[in-house]
């Protein structure tokens, strides 16, 4: 992931070195605020996120971020029940879903400027904050008494009650919202942004980069005491390479 981040680094200044020598086909236009809200796609995980942010000269933008995410465990694999054709998809061993919500703050520091319509401007981000982890129990529908099932129940999962034969599929999202428990922690991250809007007023691009997430305790995403899933462990620390796809805008604040 260093090495990633590093070669895009380098690859960004040879960019900026480069559009120096071009020169500008229209005026320059500052502007005092930006906000722009995408797709956060981690390895670890799937969100949105939201950022405002607050020019402090022509290449220098405070920034004032929300993350709000679904993060998994690296051991979670997709089972069925083989018998049913009909039934929900679940994650064995899974006990807990894991939610995150990252306000934070940063800066963007802006590397080249959008010479052109058709130009890309480049520039890093880093920023930190609270990383606040929700878990919420998993709950599944359980056949009773044998396959083929006479009923189906709604139970949260117990690793040491419900077995491969027993479950048929996964519960409504709904069960549990009444149990969820706080993770506290706090992240960092750094990226390279890339912008390449054709509209000057608008935002449109990409940010590329790193994040990682710590917590005062593991997190018990997954039941760690199972024949099934022998060296599986709960962490407190998620390393994530992210990716985030945006639109927005820049103005002028009266």
């Amino acid at each position: 992931m260093i090495r990633l981040l590093a070669l895009l680094f380098f690859l960004s200044l040879g960019a900026h070195m480069y559009a120096q020598s071009e020169l500008y086909e229209e005026p320059v236009i500052i502007y005092s605020h930006q906000h722009y809200g995408g797709v956060h796609l981690l390895t670890q995980g799937i969100g949105g996120t939201f950022t405002l942010g607050k020019y402090k000269g022509a290449h220098n933008i405070m920034l004032y971020t929300l993350d709000i995410l679904h993060m998994k465990h690296e051991k979670e694999i997709k089972s069925f029940n083989p018998v049913y054709d009909n039934s929900k998809s679940y994650v064995y061993g899974k006990v807990n879903s894991f939610f995150v919500l990252r306000p934070g703050i940063g800066k963007k520091r802006i590397l080249t400027d959008k010479l052109r319509k058709s130009g890309v401007q480049v520039g890093y981000t880093w920023g930190f904050g609270a990383s606040l982890g929700l878990t919420k129990p998993v709950y599944l529908e359980i056949g009773y008494p044998s396959i083929p099932y006479d009923y189906l129940a709604v139970e949260k999962y117990d690793p040491d009650k419900h077995y491969f034969d027993d479950i048929y599929g996964r519960a409504s999202g709904v069960n549990g919202l009444n149990e969820l428990a706080i993770h506290p922690g706090a992240f960092a991250k750094f990226a390279l942004n890339f912008e390449y809007s054709g509209e000057k007023d608008r935002l449109k691009g990409l940010e590329i980069g790193g994040v990682l997430d710590a917590y005062a305790n593991r997190v018990p995403i997954m039941a760690e005491e199972i024949g099934e899933l022998e060296g599986v462990q709960n962490k407190r620390y998620f390393l994530s390479l992210y990716v985030n796809v945006f639109v927005g805008k820049k103005y002028n604040k009266r």
